[in-house]
């Protein structure tokens, strides 16, 4: 065929190790399936057809095609950009298997080099930023696959980068990657032990063996390529592997365990009281402030009672394992040693409430030492008032100098942070009361003996009660507030948000307005999750304390008085008091720490706006996923790799905080198995995509009855094949009942950033387009929200 005005006349290039490819363009497939021989791979025999267009394709293209043994041949594209480290184009172009015959073959060759200007694929690169490109055929001896499939040699969910992703099916893998069968699941771990495992048919479709040979050659080839990697892969019916693709993996997330802090690597840990302080994940910024301040407070307030000779610069008593905050028990235990009658079981109760058996044998120190140690820690505990006045002198005439200029705002917060890490330390000397009653007086209640159930509640009544506790008057200020509301002011609460808050800020509000706007001047700084950085205050965003007026307001039951407990005996009444005044004095000073942690957020917010202000970040939220140190490099000399980190630790951030650890451990520890609880309106997946949305439900079990889909609905079907994806720009998030990781849905929802799960089984038939829903791409889990 001739074509009107040709600028090069199309050849066909055989694809051999060591192929000079100067002023070739081949595409990305061919690129990598000749980078996978050069690396020693089995790779079925294959050659490119360079510069061809659907009406004019090479002359010797029948005896290409007759040396390459003639037989069913695989045809597949190969455009410049197409599996490359931005865009995968997964799925995007036309690829045809089992191609038989030459008359065959040219038709396949020329509907993929016409696959260009599909409509799928101009909205693909669209949404990338993609551009045209010129665009390669590859055809490839077929294998007689036994079966087939895909292996991510990083979890692209989590991005651990020691784990392996095997996922196969019986025969072809064509019906795997386009999301048409649910595979085989193996999660393979480096010492090639399969640690997670889940079946898609009836029979496994590869044994042990094959496992790890797999996921050996495929680390093999990772490390030989110097980067993770997507291979496609069969086996034939001889035992042998051959690989058939090879790119690398796009919109990975960091791994979860960069950022891992493991002071105490034989020790025993826990989360209990750090985790419920804060819950989830921190962000890196919050790491390297927060978490510091919490481990230097730690350091200096052992030092003062003569448990510790120095402060180190160094993590000693905080550890972070994917983000998620522990303690040292065995460190913070050991300081029961310098005290007469402290004991490793009463840290582990002021810690954990409960005991922790693994702490004993633990010998105390000589009684010379333990005799100074306990002078110490009594005049401690008798400053704590001293201790409270200095944390109200240092918080108060606090201020961080601001600056229009990136290195000079940072270098004022970095000043500021040894008045952040007093802080800490002034509010744990300050809580040492708190700490050492609640044992003690189980102590006295107990008499001396093995405490009991009882004698556990007996405290607990007796610590009760307390009267002027700041964070008890967060609960109950809600509720004064509620008694305030008038009927007009009902009417008024139960508008969006935006309008119930601009009322509430209103004179029209009245005492109820009055009462939340003296709220947000007492309380405004707190917040769940309020050590973290990245927190939005209750000054800058009330809506979660409206959501509780709401529920306040309309609750039909009188508001509770606070318990008054039975006088606690005369002998204990002492003790008591002193306990009541120490969680006085710890709650306060609790309150002027995140104050003063607010003060840190407002100046990481206004250096966050000035480096999105001078073109240097995106967007300011990314300034959480820098440590702090990084973030002073960067200013002083920013580059783009950094902000690239600070972008893949972003992705992964809603894998790690959707991770749970047990309570106590040694050491170092795994995450807990995903358990999700399914109840009524829910269904259970598996999670391909990472992220959370809310939204309409859209049921289409068609292409065709997909173009009714609105912005931002959450799309359930059965499968996503790749002529869905102009569909993927609209969607907020994908459900399919069939599915894996790395089916092309799944892998273009990814580059999309759209929260996706799949494997929902019938979620077509238990849910209605107009239902609304929450998708939780993270866990795998979509719930229908009652109306």
């Amino acid at each position: 065929m001739a074509s009107p005005s040709p600028k090069t006349e199309p050849r066909i290039v055989a694809l051999t190790p060591g192929l000079e490819r100067r002023g070739l363009s081949l595409g990305g497939k061919a690129e990598g399936l000749l980078a996978l021989m050069e690396r020693g791979a089995r790779v079925p025999p294959a050659f490119a057809i360079v510069d061809a267009t659907a009406d004019w394709l090479p002359a010797d293209l029948g005896a290409h095609y007759r040396a390459l043994g003639g037989g069913r041949v695989a045809v597949r594209s190969s455009a410049v950009g197409e599996d490359g480290e931005r865009s995968s184009f997964a799925g995007q172009f036309e690829s045809v298997l089992d191609v038989e015959g030459l008359e065959a073959l040219e038709a396949a060759v020329a509907r993929c080099l016409s696959s260009a200007s599909l409509e799928r694929v101009e909205a693909y690169r669209a949404r990338m930023g993609e551009g045209r490109a010129a665009m390669s055929v590859i055809v490839q001896s077929m294998v007689d696959a036994r079966a087939a499939g895909v292996i991510f040699t990083v979890d692209p969910i989590s991005g651990r980068r020691d784990r392996l992703v095997i996922d196969a099916v019986a025969g072809r893998g064509d019906a795997l990657v386009s999301g048409e069968r649910t595979p085989d699941h193996h999660v393979v771990d480096e010492a090639g032990v399969v640690v997670e495992r889940e079946r898609g048919g009836d029979g496994a479709c590869l044994d042990e063996t094959v496992l790890r040979s797999l996921a050996d050659e495929a680390r093999r080839l990772a490390e030989a390529f110097g980067a993770p990697l997507d291979l496609e892969w069969a086996l034939d019916r001889e035992g042998a592997v051959h690989f058939l693709q090879a790119r690398p993996i796009t919109r990975l997330p960091s791994d979860p365990r960069e950022l891992d802090v493991v002071p105490d690597p034989e020790g025993i840990v826990t989360r209990a009281n750090i985790g419920e302080m804060m819950p989830g994940a921190v962000t890196p910024l919050t790491l390297s402030v927060t978490a510091r301040g919490i481990d230097q407070g730690l350091q200096r307030m052992y030092v003062r009672l003569g448990a510790r000779e120095e402060v180190e610069r160094g993590f000693v008593f905080v550890g972070a394992l994917h983000g998620h905050l522990h303690l040292s028990l065995s460190r913070m235990a050991e300081t029961a040693r310098h005290i007469l009658g402290s004991t490793p079981e009463d840290v582990a109760f002021a810690i954990c409430g409960a005991e922790v058996p693994e702490l004993s044998g633990i010998d105390p120190l000589p009684l010379p030492v333990r005799l100074l140690g306990t002078a110490r820690y009594v005049r401690a505990l008798a400053t704590i008032p001293a201790h409270r006045a200095a944390m109200e002198r240092l918080v108060a005439p606090f201020r961080i100098p601001r600056s229009d200029r990136p290195r000079e705002a940072f270098e004022a917060i970095d000043r500021g942070l040894e008045a952040l890490f007093t802080a800490y330390e002034l509010h744990l000397l300050s809580s040492a009361g708190a700490g050492a009653m609640a044992p003690f007086l189980l102590g006295v209640v107990a008499r001396g003996k093995q405490p009991t159930e009882a004698d556990h509640a007996t405290v607990a009544s007796l610590l009760s009660g307390a009267t002027g506790v700041e964070s008890a008057d967060i609960a109950e200020g809600i509720t004064r507030i509620a008694r305030l509301a008038r009927p007009e002011d009902l009417e008024r609460l139960a508008r969006p948000d935006d309008e119930a808050l601009a009322y509430l800020r209103s004179d029209a509000s009245g005492e109820m307005g009055r009462a939340f706007r003296e709220y947000l001047r007492r309380h405004g700084h707190r917040a769940v999750r309020e050590a973290e950085l990245r927190q939005t205050e209750w000054r800058r965003d009330p809506t979660p304390l409206l959501a509780s007026l709401r529920a306040a307001v309309r609750s039909p039951h009188p508001p509770r008085e606070r318990t008054t407990n039975a006088p606690a005996p005369r002998t204990l009444r002492p003790l008591v008091k002193l306990a009541h005044a120490a969680v006085r004095s710890r709650e306060r000073t609790k309150s002027l720490l995140i104050e003063i942690t607010a003060k840190f957020r407002d100046a990481y917010r206004d250096l966050a706006e000035l480096l999105v202000h001078r073109g240097l970040l995106p967007d300011d939220d990314l300034v959480y996923f820098f440590t702090h140190e990084e973030l002073g490099a960067f200013c002083r000399d920013p580059r783009e790799e950094d902000v690239a980190r600070a972008e893949t630790r972003r992705l992964g951030h809603e894998y790690r905080m959707s991770c749970e650890f047990p309570v106590v451990w040694r050491g170092v520890t795994e995450p807990l198995p995903r358990v999700v609880h399914v109840g009524e309106g829910e269904a259970l997946g598996r999670p391909v995509s990472p992220g959370v949305v809310e939204g309409r439900a859209f049921v289409a079990r068609t292409l065709a009855e997909a173009a009714g889909v609105e912005p931002g609905d959450i799309l359930i079907t059965p499968i996503t094949d790749v002529g869905w994806t102009p569909y993927f720009a609209v969607i907020g998030g994908l459900a399919t009942e069939v599915g894996s990781a790395v089916s092309h849905g799944a892998v273009v929802a990814r580059e999309y950033g759209i929260p996706a799960a799949v494997g929902f089984g019938d979620a077509t038939r238990r849910f209605q387009t107009g239902d609304r829903v929450l998708l939780d791409g993270t866990r795998g889990l979509l719930r229908r929200i009652p109306a």
